[in-house]
């Protein structure tokens, strides 16, 4: 059983070339998790649209997170790697 609200912080672990931790909320949209991950690495919040954040879930596939979506909604874990990549975000075509 999960013993964690809706509103626990905990750390997951962005990955660009070396791995940062982040802290997060389950209630922070991945939009907001992404402009604080490029701010760990000293990256413009001006080049945002140039990243994407990608997680492995059940499938083990690495699949785009999306931005609209929160921390919960995207079912991430605590200590989780994510990898913050170069990408187009969904909806910006």
């Amino acid at each position: 059983m999960d013993n964690h609200s809706a509103h626990d912080e905990f750390e997951i672990v962005i990955v660009h070339g070396i791995n940062k931790e982040l802290r997060v909320t389950e209630t922070e949209t991945i939009e907001a998790v992404k402009l604080a991950a490029l701010d760990c690495f000293g990256i413009s919040a001006a080049d945002a649209g140039q990243y994407v954040l990608r997680a492995k879930h059940d499938s083990q596939k690495d699949n785009q997170l999306s931005e609209n979506e929160t921390v919960a909604e995207a079912k991430l874990h605590p200590e989780q790697h994510i990898t913050l990549a170069a990408g187009t975000p969904y909806g910006a075509w």
